[in-house]
């Protein structure tokens, strides 16, 4: 690789593996899904991906270029991620929090990748192709906020669970007091 164009191709190329990864673990995280609000997002991001990786091979046309064989590798720790989690044996409710975790790890390192992506189409004098990376940057960008809502809402249920679990505890202690 010897020059800012051959690391762009390279770069594109590694981010339409990333999209591949994570369109192929997409089914498995929707059947893990309890929320219906979490399997909505995830069947909508799902298409969204498609539609990115669309785009990526729309970018691969208009640069008359053909992505290389590649395999990105932080995607793929992200996906082994998933299955350490799942050798874990968590229960439903643990396995989905820690699902929505990785989601927000993937939606970053997206974000990462395509503003990247953005700023060397530009540097490249690529307009065109950076208007199409910045369209899956925009998406990334609202699924990453996504991600955070349904973790505080995940987050919400979590603490109210704990107090009810709390009470109910206090509950058995002064009924065993009273004995």
């Amino acid at each position: 690789m010897d020059t800012p164009r051959e690391l762009f191709l390279h770069e594109l190329s590694d981010t339409l593996s990333a999209e591949h990864i994570f369109l192929k673990l997409a089914p498995e995280l929707r059947r893990e899904a309890q929320h219906a609000e979490l399997k909505t997002a995830l069947q909508e991001h799902e298409a969204e991906t498609k539609g990115q990786i669309r785009r990526l091979e729309e970018v691969f046309k208009v640069l008359g270029e053909k992505p290389e064989e590649t395999t990105c590798h932080a995607a793929e720790g992200l996906r082994q991620e998933h299955e350490a989690l799942h050798e874990e044996s968590p229960a439903p409710d643990v396995l989905e929090i820690g699902n929505v975790l990785g989601m927000a790890k993937s939606e970053h390192y997206e974000i990462a990748s395509y503003t990247g992506l953005v700023q060397m189409a530009r540097d490249l004098g690529e307009r065109e192709v950076a208007d199409l990376l910045k369209q899956t940057l925009d998406e990334e960008q609202a699924m990453a906020k996504r991600v955070v809502t349904l973790s505080k809402d995940l987050g919400k249920e979590v603490k109210a669970e704990i107090k009810e679990q709390e009470r109910e505890a206090k509950q058995q202690e002064k009924a065993a007091a009273a004995k």
